[in-house]
């Protein structure tokens, strides 16, 4: 069984955070800075996600652009896709 130290959670909450706040600072009509915005939201979403007893996602870049571009319909697709075998 793994386990999960809350530090560690919030360590990363914390961290995401801070990159999502230096994000806003960005123009957003700029594309890296729309899409460190969507990165950074789709991380948070995915920590949120992991947080609660639901199947696990894996975090990964491509999985946080997917969860910030998407939202929550990003998180279902996720969350479909670590179903299949």
């Amino acid at each position: 069984m793994v386990t999960v130290h809350p530090r560690l959670i919030l360590l990363s909450s914390l961290a995401g955070l801070a990159v999502l706040l230096l994000a806003f600072r960005f123009d957003p009509a700029r594309p890296h800075a729309r899409l460190m915005r969507r990165c950074t939201l789709g991380l948070m979403l995915l920590f949120a996600w992991n947080a609660l007893p639901l199947p696990h996602l894996g975090i990964n870049p491509l999985s946080a652009w997917l969860a910030g571009t998407l939202g929550a319909p990003g998180l279902g697709l996720l969350a479909v896709l670590a179903q299949l075998p």
